[in-house]
């Protein structure tokens, strides 16, 4: 009777993890792959020139001391704001703290005419903006050149990229280039081309360009890296398939087509890409159907469910 009883439950137990299995089989019981499928089909296309880019100040001082001396009245932090010609401190020479020590020794009469010869010499900030980083500090000794803080103005900024050569053409003509913030959540948006730099970099083969970046709520910062990216080459009724079909291999792309629920694996040459869409310059026919999901778990010659 135990017999019995251990070879029902151990039949239960089979039974329980057939079913386990099958409930994990790709596409469900019947063990076939669910994909999504698109046609091949016509359309416009326009090639889209990406390449990166750095936010930089365009007008900044680095502000250092023109003589031998020690720093005073300078209390300036990071993040502080100064405006144009505003006094943020003074150089004593080394001279006038000479002279102060041995004056209460001098002639009374003597001491303004002195003081008068050897004066403090005042720093001025040469422009409006922020304190970026401050290198010296009230009471130290300074020598000639020696920096003291880093001003910028970050009301106005400037967003550099490197143009691949190639695209020079189409970018010549733009008066706005669109640009992605990375690592920072902000809308992508258009700034303004200023300026297209007249020389090329021979080792990476790229041209420098400068775009203009208003900025007059202090929300974007000097270092900010970017992608820039606009329009390039533009192909009119071309054949196009969806960028979720296109595989890649070894350098060589692909795509499968769905016939009867039966995938065959075919060899393409592309042409231009969009954020979207890949133009097809050989391999597909106009109306196939092409997988859109799933498509690296395909294999030549296996049948699936469409739906």
């Amino acid at each position: 009777m135990k017999n019995n009883r251990l070879i029902v439950l151990m039949f239960i137990t089979l039974l329980l993890a057939c079913s386990q299995h099958n409930d994990t089989l790709p596409g469900g019981a019947d063990g076939k792959l669910r994909i999504k499928t698109a046609t091949v089909s016509r359309a416009d296309m326009a090639d889209t020139v990406r390449f990166y880019g750095r936010v930089s100040l365009r007008y900044e001082s680095l502000l250092a001391s023109q003589f031998d001396g020690r720093l005073s009245g300078f209390s300036l932090l990071p993040g502080d704001q100064v405006a144009k010609e505003q006094k943020i401190g003074e150089i004593i020479p080394p001279q006038r703290e000479a002279l102060l020590q041995v004056l209460p020794q001098m002639d009374a009469r003597l001491r303004p005419l002195l003081l008068k010869q050897i004066k403090t010499i005042p720093l001025t900030s040469p422009l409006a903006g922020s304190v970026l980083k401050v290198f010296r500090h009230n009471g130290d000794v300074l020598q000639k050149g020696e920096a003291i803080v880093h001003i910028g103005d970050l009301s106005i900024l400037d967003v550099y990229g490197d143009l691949p050569l190639k695209a020079l053409p189409q970018a010549r003509y733009l008066k706005e280039i669109q640009v992605h913030f990375i690592d920072f959540p902000h809308p992508d948006i258009a700034l303004k081309v200023a300026a297209v730099a007249g020389g090329v970099d021979r080792q990476k083969q790229t041209v420098a360009i400068r775009l203009t970046l208003p900025n007059p709520d202090g929300l974007f910062r000097p270092g900010m890296i970017v992608q820039m990216y606009f329009p390039g080459e533009r192909h009119r009724n071309v054949l196009t398939i969806p960028r979720s079909a296109l595989l890649e291999h070894e350098g060589l792309y692909s795509a499968f087509v769905v016939k009867n629920n039966i995938v065959e694996e075919r060899i393409l040459k592309i042409g231009i890409k969009d954020d979207r869409r890949i133009e097809v310059l050989a391999g597909l026919k106009e109306g196939e159907r092409v997988a859109t999901q799933k498509a690296y778990s395909l294999t030549d010659g296996m049948e699936v469910v469409v739906e």
